[in-house]
Order: structure tokens, then C-alpha cells, then sequence
């Protein structure tokens, strides 16, 4: 497996909306995915692919918006059947080493609680919000994955996909 940065829209741009329309259909269909791809290519925003057998097997898009400092890790999509096998630590590792070179201290992302798969799900978290946030649970939510990685729940977006459906905020500092 090889990752590599894009800067044009191209087959392996291609792939990436391909695989998030895929991966995401409510969210991004086709037309909708294509212009997702296309704002990673743009500016400061950064796409990484995964390829293997030069075929996308995931990717990471990156924006550098509001903060001078900080960057956000908006979209990490990786192929079904290739879960599991390191393709998103390779990619997030990559990210983060090339970050820190272009001096940047954080890397935060949103990890949608899509699928009502924690214990912040259907709470109103505008009640006791910290409480709920150190005590959040979860068999196989993709913030388990990120806390693995180093990565720490710094606060939560209540109601972000309706009533009860939170974004959960992580983070990470890049340089020490």
C-alpha cells in the first residue's frame, strides 16, 4: 500500500467520491460526493489516498479554515472490506507527520455518532454535557479508533444530525 498526496481531479479523485457516495449515500450522493473531492483540492485543503494495485482503497481530506494552527480532519473514508487491515493508521499517520512539518500544533476532527452507536445517544446534552462526555461508551464507534491513536474527546456538537444524534469532538496535539 502506498499514500500518496492529490492535487488534480483525476481516476483516483474519482475513486475517493466514488467510495464516499458508497460509503455515505444519505450524505454524499454522487453529484454531492464529486464536489466534496473537489474542496480537499482546493486552497490549503489537502487529499491523501490510500491506493493499492492503483486502486483507492481510502483517503483523508483535510481543512485548514479558521485557525491558524489547527487542522481539521473532516473526512476519513476507508473501503468496507479493507477495515481493520491498517489502511487508516497508515493514512492518519501520514497526515499527522506531514502536518506537523508544515508546523501545524492540532489536528481535530468530528466523529459523527451516526448509527446511535454510543452513550450519548437520544441524550440532551445541554444537561449535565461533561458528565455524560467522561462517561461515553461504545463497542465499536469509530472514536474508539482515534483514542487509540491519541486522540482525546475535547467536547461534543449536541443534536448535530437531529434530536439526540451528537457530533463527537476529538483531538490531538501534533508537537510537544
Amino acid at each position: 500500500m502506498k499514500v500518496r498526496e492529490l492535487h488534480v481531479y483525476g481516476k483516483e479523485a474519482k475513486e475517493c467520491a466514488q467510495l464516499l457516495s458508497t460509503t455515505f449515500p444519505v450524505h454524499f450522493p454522487k453529484s454531492q460526493a464529486k464536489e466534496e473531492i473537489i474542496k480537499f483540492l482546493k486552497d490549503t485543503n489537502i487529499l491523501y489516498v490510500a491506493l493499492e494495485n492503483e486502486q483507492v482503497i481510502g483517503f483523508a481530506g483535510v481543512l485548514k479554515e479558521k485557525y491558524l494552527t489547527a487542522h481539521q480532519l473532516e473526512l476519513m473514508v476507508i473501503k468496507k472490506d479493507r477495515r481493520g487491515e491498517g489502511v487508516g493508521t497508515k493514512l492518519l499517520d501520514i497526515v499527522e507527520h506531514r502536518l506537523r512539518d508544515k508546523g501545524s500544533l492540532t489536528l481535530y476532527l468530528g466523529s459523527d455518532d451516526e448509527g446511535y452507536k454510543t452513550s450519548l445517544t437520544g441524550e440532551d446534552l445541554y444537561v449535565d454535557t461533561f458528565d455524560k462526555v467522561l462517561t461515553l461508551k461504545s463497542k465499536n464507534h469509530p472514536y474508539i479508533f482515534y483514542q487509540k491513536k491519541g486522540y482525546s474527546v475535547v467536547g461534543v456538537i449536541p443534536d448535530a444530525y437531529g434530536y439526540g444524534n451528537p457530533d463527537i469532538m476529538m483531538a490531538k496535539r501534533l508537537k510537544n
